[in-house]
């Protein structure tokens, strides 16, 4: 028996796992079309490129999303030609 306690943290975990899902869900796409959006700005035709592939739009969603709160980064612009 795992009493109150256990149960309630339990069922706190399960929220939490689905809160921070959709929050993914819901930045991914955004942070993605940032991406895109700051490729288009700075000229970069790879980091556009970069951007439409697939697999590739698990790391650039977020990172577009992390550029659209805190702004770009000084290595992607030195990476991508700024």
């Amino acid at each position: 028996m795992r009493g109150f306690l256990g149960g309630f943290f339990a069922g706190y975990g399960m929220v939490v796992g689905m809160l921070t899902a959709a929050l993914l869900f819901l930045v991914g796409p955004v942070g993605a079309l940032y991406w895109l959006w700051t490729a288009i700005q700075i000229g970069s035709f790879s980091m556009f490129l970069i951007g439409c592939i697939p697999p590739l739009m698990l790391f650039t969603g977020p990172l577009g999303a992390w550029f659209l709160i805190f702004g770009v980064p000084g290595w992607v612009l030195s990476l991508f030609g700024g």
